[in-house]
């Protein structure tokens, strides 16, 4: 059987050397496949696209070169299949939160030698209705910020411009009203900002909740009760040390599945992985295993 692998590029990413990097791509998987396909990226969508296509088409391998944006893209062009290729990335973004949990170095020339390889780990995304992550959920004025970051604004702080939005919203941010409901419980609360990880890594902060697993098939679910200024000056330490959960301002939850929905008229927007997600009410469940990706 003919085996097929693609490469999805962004053109734009990598300070625009991504084209670059996928020819080396494409060198080493002709070595193992029959037929390897490179398709360029125009528009947001089109790495969902084309990812959709290659597992209706029978791909072994879908490759995904860019930043976070690509990434989610192609999980999301995946996910909702029941047979999906292998998952590749090449990272090629600002952040890079899924290569950093997974090993993948974050130098290009370094990250494509794990195709040569080929060593496959079994990676948890979550599911929103008909939309998927790999990394990270939130709502509350704070997840707003990230998601209104510029291009510019990433290319000229990296994942610093995360950090100083969050900080510029700390000072007007207004709490949300909603109410969560799992394993037959249910509780009203007043948030800052809901915060749903997969991973290990979060806007490039490596470890901030040193139990979220890629593998445990749950959600590592964090709720923070107060961020203004004081707050957040408490806070931001213990999102580098690893000691969010320990925060007397914190209520943490582990599960595997929540629903979500607001107990006032205004419908929040969520953020999926540095994108703008789907406003509540919504239900949030993991995926255990859902992606297989090779790694180091």
């Amino acid at each position: 059987m003919e085996k097929k692998a693609l490469v999805i590029v962004n053109p734009s990413s990598g300070r625009e050397k991504a084209e670059h990097h996928a020819e080396d791509v494409v060198k080493i998987l002709e070595k193992k496949y029959d037929k390897v396909t490179l398709r360029k990226t125009e528009g947001a969508g089109d790495a969902k696209k084309f990812a959709s296509e290659a597992a209706h088409e029978g791909y072994n391998l879908v490759v995904a070169m860019g930043g976070d944006g690509t990434v989610n893209e192609a999980v999301n062009g995946l996910a909702s299949h029941d047979k999906r290729p292998n998952f590749g990335i090449v990272p090629m973004g600002t952040v890079n939160d899924l290569a950093r949990v997974l090993g993948i170095s974050l130098d290009p020339e370094e990250a494509v030698r794990v195709f040569e390889e080929e060593n496959l780990q079994s990676i948890d995304i979550g599911r929103i209705g008909d939309r998927y992550f790999n990394n990270a959920l939130s709502l509350g004025d704070i997840s707003e910020s990230i998601y209104q970051v510029t291009p510019e604004e990433k290319s000229k702080l990296g994942p610093l411009a995360y950090l100083v939005a969050g900080a510029k919203k700390m000072m007007e941010q207004k709490n949300i009203r909603i109410k969560l409901t799992y394993e037959g419980k249910s509780m009203d609360v007043e948030l800052a900002a809901l915060v749903i990880v997969l991973t290990g890594s979060i806007i490039g902060i490596q470890d901030p909740i040193p139990t979220a697993d890629l593998e445990d098939g749950k959600l590592h679910i964090v709720l923070i009760h107060e961020l203004n200024f004081v707050e957040g000056m408490k806070l931001l330490p213990k999102v580098f040390s690893g000691e969010v959960t320990e925060s007397e301002n914190v209520t943490y939850i582990v599960t595997d599945k929540i629903s979500i929905e607001s107990l006032t008229d205004e419908n929040y927007t969520s953020d999926i992985d540095g994108e703008e997600g789907p406003k509540l009410p919504f239900t949030v469940e993991a995926l255990k295993s859902h992606i297989q990706i090779l790694v180091p």
